[in-house]
């Protein structure tokens, strides 16, 4: 699972936040050797994801948790149907209730999302790129999702890749001297955005290995692929939704970034259902 040690910090971290000084309601109303079966139960047709980060959290929350499930990241699951099982200790489940429903609620949102995006365009050879506008601290769940629904991910961080955009562009002033700076730091994958044909040609120039092609029309993309005859990467990003990614996928470009996979988003329909022994 993709950095583990921060996915499994970031979850105590998310009980801690939940009942700093423990679940007192649970407490109060559950007996410490009440054992109990629970389930959560889709309320809607989704693509899964976060049942390994939901594994995860029940066995940090408590060992003696049993934890069950027929499906897989990735997988479609049909509403009303099952998700996972779990048995053991009542208050432990209770105290993990809302931190893996949140989560999980999260991600198979973000999966579902993607999919839907993926399957607009899966007869061209375009490449569907995740972006970092993601919820703080949240990124990695939501990178997993993007990759269960079938997306890619683009760079991790600022500390990943060199990414020009427009005020980089203007502080080192102009796109040459940009990709010129850029160069004599490193070994290290460089793209730079650019908003026009014209600033297209400059940037191809400098030899980058990706150029962003910023809130184009598809007509100039297409332009923009006569133009770099397969020298470079090429990205389209801004102004691209449902409604006309397929239109941007068919001009020969060769991935299109999307904000909306992360940024906007509603959390998939889970319940979770105690029964007690």
């Amino acid at each position: 699972m993709e950095y583990l040690n921060a996915i499994e910090d970031f979850i105590r971290n998310a009980f801690r936040e939940d009942m700093p000084c423990g679940d007192i309601t649970s407490e109060a109303t559950v007996s410490g050797d009440k054992k109990a079966g629970g389930k959560v139960v889709s309320r809607g047709d989704y693509v899964v994801s976060g049942v390994e980060v939901a594994r995860l959290a029940y066995s940090i929350m408590d060992p003696d948790i049993r934890f069950q499930t027929a499906f897989t990241d990735g997988g479609n699951i049909s509403r009303d149907a099952v998700l996972f099982s779990v048995d053991g200790p009542a208050r432990s489940m209770l105290g993990a209730e809302r931190v893996v429903l949140n989560i999980i609620s999260m991600m198979t949102a973000v999966a579902t999302k993607t999919r839907k995006y993926c399957d607009l365009v899966r007869d061209t050879r375009v490449v569907l790129l995740d972006t970092r506008k993601t919820i703080p601290c949240m990124r990695t769940f939501q990178r997993m999702a993007v990759r269960h629904g079938g997306g890619t991910n683009h760079r991790y961080s600022l500390s990943d890749a060199v990414l020009i955009k427009e005020n980089h562009i203007v502080a080192a002033g102009g796109i040459s001297e940009a990709l010129k700076k850029a160069g004599a730091a490193g070994n290290v994958e460089i793209e730079i955005e650019v908003k026009t044909v014209g600033e297209l040609q400059e940037a191809l120039r400098g030899n980058p290995n990706t150029i962003l092609l910023d809130n184009m029309s598809p007509s100039m993309i297409k332009k923009a692929v006569e133009i770099n005859k397969g020298r470079v990467r090429l990205e389209a990003s801004g102004g691209i939704d449902s409604s006309n990614i397929r239109e941007y996928a068919l001009t020969g470009v060769d991935c299109i970034s999307l904000g909306t996979l992360t940024h906007t988003i509603e959390s998939a329909d889970l319940s979770f259902l105690l029964e007690y022994d």
